[in-house]
């Protein structure tokens, strides 16, 4: 029997996170101080999403060289 294959990105992404500690860190902050926001208005998404980018850059290379 042929074993299902395995998706290897959610590891690779894992194992690039210490690379983008730095983006995760000013991430935590904007969390904290949009819980202080009385305007309902203040957002983290530029931070959440310069945290994925890291982890796209980091983990892109070594995705597609798994790929046959």
């Amino acid at each position: 029997m042929d074993d299902d294959p395995v998706d290897p990105k959610p590891q690779i992404e894992e194992n690039c996170r210490p690379k983008c500690t730095k983006q995760w860190s000013e991430y935590e902050a904007c969390i904290g101080r949009v819980e202080n926001d009385t305007t309902g208005e203040a957002h983290c998404t530029g931070q959440f999403l310069d945290f994925w980018k890291c982890i796209d850059k980091c983990a892109t290379p070594k995705l597609f060289a798994t790929l046959k």
